[in-house]
């Protein structure tokens, strides 16, 4: 199982990786890639409950997408096979708001204004178990935003990285070279591993044909906290190259408690779910195109040796991932 590993300040950190578990899933993915609309853990008469295969675990090693129904006839081995040299460029467009109390005394909500990320991706190397490709970011924006932070962003732009994939399209590996990058975005830009993550779609190693479904489980870690994110996908269309998967998501995380500056947090709840879409080419591993929303709530308490406050905090994330024109 993946495990991505997060550098951002606590809760912000915390809520915008289970956010992402966009992609996914896994998915995110999301990753990348990955999930919108909330998911109820309640059934209305006469429908069924659907639940993620017992044996997709958030546990150490590879990612595996664990097929729950093989679908229709006729059913075909989703291998990816890129070329090497192969590349594009897609735009990702993300928005959250988040609301938080402490103590039960809510605060302001905190919309921030949409961010769009647009990288280029490029297959450097294609061998018989893994596909090996550069991601490189070539535009950061924040619509609406003020000048010094759009200049700060601008330090982000030439940022380059590679994330590897087996050819099934299961993460491996990803690492970012923010060395160049103002210290104040470095952080953030650890987080972007996380996305890059999400883009990489887990197919199944069976054959599978239309209606197929299956479950990926990923571990996100921040800060000594880990979210296990459950992404359940749908294969609605597959012409033999092109594909497009429903997503949905469903994250929690263990009650935990660390130490962080001095203080000490306890996780006392930590849950999430999400829905969304995904398309992509077997001709690439990286989904071209997808959206999601995914909602997430936390709950912490905090004690620093004189207070001690509880923190409740929600977010909800929209995530748009298309094809650059």
């Amino acid at each position: 199982m993946r495990r991505i590993t997060g550098c951002l300040p606590l809760a912000a950190a915390l809520l915008v990786l289970a956010g992402c578990g966009d992609d996914s899933d896994d998915g995110s993915a999301g990753s990348t890639a990955a999930p919108s609309a909330e998911a109820s853990d309640e059934s209305g008469p006469g429908e069924e409950t659907t639940e993620p295969a017992a044996d997709a675990t958030c546990t150490d090693g590879p990612p595996e997408a664990v097929v729950t129904d093989a679908g229709d006839e006729p059913r075909t081995l989703m291998e990816l096979s890129p070329t090497a040299g192969d590349t594009t460029a897609v735009d990702m467009r993300m928005t959250m708001n988040t609301t938080a109390s402490v103590d039960g005394e809510e605060s302001p909500s905190m919309p921030t204004p949409p961010m769009l990320m647009g990288m280029v991706l490029t297959i450097d190397d294609v061998t018989d178990d893994e596909i090996t490709m550069t991601v490189a970011y070539d535009r950061i924006e924040v619509e609406g935003g003020d000048p010094s932070l759009q200049s700060l962003l601008d330090s982000m732009v030439g940022v380059t990285g590679t994330v590897t994939t087996t050819r099934s399209g299961a993460f491996v590996d990803g690492k970012l070279d923010t060395s160049g990058v103002d210290p104040t975005l470095a952080p953030t830009m650890q987080q972007l591993d996380s996305q890059l993550a999400n883009l990489a779609v887990p197919l199944p190693t069976e054959p599978v044909g239309i209606g197929a479904t299956w479950d990926v489980a990923t571990a996100v870690d921040s800060q000594g906290f880990t979210f296990c994110n459950t992404f359940s996908y749908t294969l609605t269309s597959f012409d033999g190259d092109a594909y497009e998967l429903g997503v949905e998501m469903a994250q929690h995380a263990e009650p935990t408690t660390i130490e962080q500056g001095g203080a000490s947090v306890e996780l006392i709840e930590a849950a999430g779910s999400g829905t969304g879409t995904s398309a992509g080419r077997l001709s690439f591993p990286i989904a071209g195109s997808g959206s999601s929303d995914t909602s997430t709530s936390i709950e912490m308490a905090i004690d620093d040796g004189s207070t001690q406050q509880t923190l409740d905090m929600d977010m909800d994330i929209q995530l748009e991932l298309s094809p650059r024109e």
